[in-house]
């Protein structure tokens, strides 16, 4: 199967905080920035560069999107549809996917603490 890319141009939103997700991306070039929204703004919490995972939590446990992220500079991203990820989840041994939900379980309760 073909990998699919995108390019973001500047400031364009790869996603926002609350929406649902049915991909997560690995950025391949280029800097995005992590936003969570306090009132009617947003803050930044991070920065991710290339090689680094995009949207993963929402991806892997289906919760609405726990940020907003958004391209510092031209960007290229590998898209990496849930049915893939699935279908390569499912071959792996039931004890791989409680450690994988025990570790998704966890980071998400780390996150939902993060204050802005």
């Amino acid at each position: 199967m073909k990998q699919k890319t995108k390019i973001l141009l500047e400031n364009t939103f790869l996603m926002r905080e609350g929406e649902q997700s049915t991909e997560m991306y690995i950025l391949l070039s280029g800097k995005l920035s992590v936003l969570k929204r306090k009132g009617n703004a947003e803050k930044r919490i991070g920065e991710i560069g290339p090689g680094e995972i995009v949207g993963e939590m929402s991806f892997l446990d289906q919760a609405p999107r726990s940020a907003s992220v958004r391209a510092l500079e031209i960007s290229e991203i590998l898209i990496i549809p849930r049915s893939q990820f699935l279908t390569t989840l499912d071959s792996f041994p039931n004890w791989y996917k409680s450690i994988y939900n025990t570790i998704l379980d966890r980071l998400r309760k780390t996150t939902s603490k993060i204050k802005v």
